[in-house]
């Protein structure tokens, strides 16, 4: 019997794009799948897009209308929580994916499997082409503009930096279980929910790069997040040009990154052998520490970006708490 491969998508007043983006994946040269949506009270006409798509369909499903979650963690966590494919892959609203995105994520899956055993928790991703409204290329390395390297996967560095984007990532069935622990309320403890997931990949299980860019991520004026152009030179001023509010900004952003390990590590409670439990515990405890027991935390763990000036940073909002 063939796998399942189950494709969720989390849509919000995303009328202008998700025809194009449901159209993308269609168009995919593995044909085999299934996509479960779920809109989150859409007011601009995505859900009569969507609907109408789907009745044309039957490999589409729309699995809620009546839930108002608030936040694309939230509803990925839902949609998460009612998955069952054997592997399963995350889709944005706005998104254009690349004919051959399943079958190269399979063929990685299938060979990582292989390596690991089918009962391995496997989280596979991939690059990404940053375009414009109009499709114009921006960036033709996702990972390259905002500056990170993809090959940097231990969990030390993923607790600091995420490095996955959900629209181009992949997990299988034995991951899925383990991101299944994760409820809707939970969701409010995740900065995103694809970095959550890196965590735990990197925690219990692989990740696996895919060397290839799978997605066109498009820039517009909505994106939950969106791609930002890295610069040390702008790193270097914010640290030497005084200002409250950045320095705020990073303290708040780097107390986010623990709470959110404290939730990775909650999750694992019934897997409390695991190495990664005194990693997540070191990190954790980064706040109650003496500003010479956060230095000597952050060089033991290697809790570091992997850009120079963003290291100096991390050091002194450490240092700052």
């Amino acid at each position: 019997m063939k796998p399942v491969v189950e494709i969720l998508m989390a849509t919000y007043n995303g009328a202008d794009y998700v025809r194009q983006q449901i159209n993308s994946i269609q168009s995919q040269t593995l044909s085999d799948w299934k996509l479960n949506i779920c809109d989150d009270r859409s007011t601009d006409g995505t859900l009569d897009i969507i609907t109408s798509i789907a009745r044309e369909d039957p490999r589409i499903n729309i699995i809620s209308q009546d839930i108002k979650f608030g936040s694309a963690q939230a509803n990925f966590t839902y949609l998460m929580s009612q998955a069952s494919g054997d592997y399963v892959f995350l889709a944005d609203q706005d998104d254009i994916w690349h004919p051959n995105k399943l079958k190269l994520f399979m063929d990685r899956m299938h060979e990582a499997e292989r390596r690991y055993s089918a009962d391995t928790p496997l989280l596979a991703f991939s690059d990404l082409t940053v375009v414009d409204v109009e499709n114009h290329v921006i960036a033709p390395s996702f990972l390259t503009y905002i500056g990170r390297d993809p090959h940097r996967t231990s969990l030390n560095e993923l607790l600091v930096q995420n490095l996955v984007t959900g629209c181009a990532s992949a997990m299988n069935q034995a991951m899925v279980q383990v991101v299944q622990s994760f409820s809707v309320n939970d969701s409010k403890a995740m900065m995103m929910h694809d970095w959550v997931y890196a965590l735990l990949a990197a925690s219990v299980g692989h990740l696996i790069y895919v060397d290839e860019a799978t997605v066109d991520y498009r820039q517009h004026g909505t994106n939950v997040m969106g791609a930002h152009p890295y610069s040390s030179c702008k790193t270097l001023l914010g640290l030497i040009i005084p200002s409250g509010r950045r320095k705020q900004d990073r303290i708040t952003r780097l107390r986010q990154t623990i709470e959110q390990a404290k939730l990775v590590r909650a999750s694992m409670q019934s897997r409390a052998l695991s190495p990664a439990r005194s990693t997540l515990d070191a990190y954790c405890d980064i706040p109650s520490q003496t500003r010479m027991q956060r230095i000597h935390t952050l060089f033991t763990y290697g809790f570091w970006p992997n850009k120079i000036m963003d290291r100096i940073s991390q050091l002194l909002t450490a240092l700052s708490l």
